[in-house]
């Protein structure tokens, strides 16, 4: 059976929550189909307001946290309700890094041998904190989140597993902060760190709920 994998990137807040608040129809294929977003913090609130999370949802800007566990502890609880609709949320949160929320072992892939989705049918919601990279010549910081979800994208359907995916993407960003345009005029090939270490990028764990 055939499974229709989308990757939902929002790439603003004011239409994040489009997917599931469009109409009911709009919805219901959303959730059948999107195995895959990477919101930023203002985005995964909307998302998380769109699927009807029942608490208070913050206003606190990602430069007003004082530390990453504050950003973390206000994160988790929305991070894990989005994850009981779709299987990989990858929250980006520019210099901190990107957390990631799936129901699975970060060593399981996204995909098989044969490029086919893996579905994830695990009940716990499991969060991973990525610290990201510091960058000491950044020229533009236009696009570094399309690269970063561009080259997950491209380690995933590769078969990477999610730090071997974060690692790829990390670097996919910091060579658009490094470029004159929204786009790396070149980025890196087989042959870089990122995509031989099959260790990957490592992470700290973020303990979350059930997923019900």
């Amino acid at each position: 059976m055939v499974c229709f994998c989308v990757f939902f990137e929002p790439t603003d807040m004011r239409i994040a929550d489009r997917p599931y608040s469009r109409s009911p129809q709009l919805a219901a294929l959303a959730r059948q189909t999107v195995k895959f977003t990477s919101p930023n913090l203002y985005e995964l609130r909307q998302l998380a307001r769109a699927l009807q999370y029942p608490g208070p949802i913050g206003t606190t800007t990602l430069e007003a946290y004082s530390t990453v566990h504050d950003l973390l502890a206000d994160l988790k609880p929305l991070g894990a309700h989005v994850n009981r609709t779709i299987e990989n949320v990858l929250v980006t949160l520019g210099q901190y890094g990107v957390a990631v929320f799936r129901r699975c072992p970060e060593t399981v892939p996204f995909f098989d041998t044969d490029g086919q989705y893996l579905r994830q049918p695990a009940a716990t919601s499991c969060a991973r904190f990525y610290a990201g990279r510091k960058q000491t010549q950044i020229v533009n910081v236009s696009g570094a989140g399309d690269s970063f979800t561009s080259g997950f994208i491209v380690a995933a359907i590769a078969g990477r597993t999610e730090g071997g995916c974060v690692a790829v993407a990390f670097e996919a960003a910091g060579c658009a902060l490094r470029s004159r345009g929204a786009v790396a005029e070149r980025y890196f090939d087989a042959a870089h760190p990122c995509w031989t270490d099959a260790t990957g990028a490592t992470y700290h764990s973020e303990p979350t709920a059930s997923v019900s």
